[in-house]
């Protein structure tokens, strides 16, 4: 499917430029013995009163669990383990594993220890990569230098629409090829904030590469939203 954002170039030209996700397809296939191709199937691994928290609701403690586990299989539903599903609903239940209707999520924010260390209102981003405001190229960064910094979570490829499209394009990737670098993708007035691709989503910083053989052409936006510590 494509979808559609707005960028701009290092000499401030903007166009609505349109992007696409490609999905990997596998390499390997899982095959009987006979050479069928098998399938993969949901199956329902049990029910809540058979998980952890619920033997402990029942239980009131882990040493009788453990004794339950030794004399039977209290973590299994005969009627239920193993089933076949298909489609499934999120629900949000109490301690004592029963559906609530009024929920009030919270944003807990941890210190590298472990501990807590705040608890907000988690803020509901909005998509900014389609609006009147352009993405536009920061800072640059050699490859080898982000390669080894950052995890990507994502990738999407422009595509151009048409022949001036073609052009500003391609005027950028063959910039980043020659130079061997990635350009940082940003949105806002100042072109310094995380792109957020749908509304209530998650923030990614992006990263732009360029690629050129001939005529043709390959810019790859990076995200990430995960950095290494060395």
């Amino acid at each position: 499917m494509s979808r559609y954002l707005h960028l701009a170039d290092a000499k401030n030209r903007d166009a609505e430029i349109r992007f696409t996700g490609k999905t990997k397809r596998p390499i390997i296939k899982l095959v009987t013995e006979s050479g069928d191709e098998v399938k993969t199937l949901r199956v329902l691994k049990g029910t809540a009163k058979n998980a952890y928290e619920g033997l402990l609701l029942h239980y009131k403690n882990p040493d009788a669990i453990a004794q339950a586990l030794l004399s039977g299989d209290p973590e299994i539903d005969l009627k239920m383990t193993g089933r076949f599903i298909k489609g499934t609903s999120r629900v949000y239940v109490n301690q004592n594993l029963k559906p609530v209707s009024r929920v009030h999520i919270k944003e807990i924010v941890h210190a590298p220890d472990g501990t807590v260390k705040e608890e907000r209102v988690p803020k509901e981003l909005l998509a900014n990569i389609q609006t009147a405001l352009p993405l536009k190229l920061g800072k640059r960064f050699v490859k080898t230098e982000i390669y080894n910094k950052l995890v990507f979570a994502k990738k999407y490829q422009l595509h151009h629409i048409n022949g001036l499209t073609y052009d500003f394009l391609f005027e950028i990737a063959k910039d980043l090829h020659e130079t061997n670098s990635l350009v940082m993708l940003g949105g806002g007035a100042k072109g310094n904030e995380p792109l957020v691709f749908q509304d209530g989503g998650k923030s990614y910083r992006a990263f732009l590469e360029g690629r050129v053989k001939d005529n043709s052409y390959c810019l790859i936006v990076h995200l990430s939203n995960l950095e290494l510590k060395g």
